[in-house]
């Protein structure tokens, strides 16, 4: 039996953490420290959405990128301009990836006032959300704006409560750029 002692020291060494892994795994272990913002399970499909003139957006507007979306009702007051300025500052942060995002502005405010702020960021798309399954869908019947993230696909994948760090959004976005092949 002595002979056989290293050899088994050295299996139980392998066979170890594949043990440790599968039963952390079977009782529903999940590491902490995943994205910053709350990963909707299962993604929301983006609804029907029109845009400032009240023509229907194609869905192909929000596919092939990534969508960073302020969505609030109402008006955009003191609270949505310092997000739309934020999102617009993650947007350069990504430096080279930035083609492969874009930014809205989502209101179920008909029609919207959205001079102030296309003067300032041309590149703001607007968006109105004219059926209650899209005020459901980016839950404005919630105090607050709230930014969310869509995929390339066209799903709406993250959601930021209204007093997010901008910070936590970038670092989601920046890993969700290195790691994604879409957009």
């Amino acid at each position: 039996m002595s002979r056989y002692r290293p050899l088994l020291l050295v299996l139980a060494l392998l066979v170890l953490p594949f043990a440790v892994g599968g039963g952390l795994y079977a009782w529903g272990w999940r590491p902490a420290g995943g994205a910053y913002g709350e990963l909707l399970d299962p993604p929301r499909a983006l609804p029907p959405l029109a845009d400032a003139s009240g023509q229907p957006i194609p869905q192909a507007e929000f596919d092939g990128h990534w969508s960073l979306v302020v969505a609030g009702s109402g008006p955009c007051d003191a609270a949505c301009r310092r997000w739309v300025v934020a999102t617009r500052q993650i947007h350069v942060a990504l430096y080279k990836q930035m083609p492969r995002v874009q930014r809205a502005w989502l209101s179920d405010q008909r029609p919207p006032d959205d001079a102030p702020l296309l003067a300032l960021q041309p590149d703001l798309h607007t968006a109105v959300a004219t059926s209650d399954a899209a005020r459901r869908a980016f839950d404005l019947g919630q105090a607050g704006h709230r930014v969310y993230v869509l995929d390339p696909a066209g799903r709406i994948i993250l959601r930021y409560a209204p007093d997010a760090d901008p910070r936590g959004i970038l670092k989601d976005m920046e890993r969700l750029l290195r790691y994604a092949w879409a957009g």
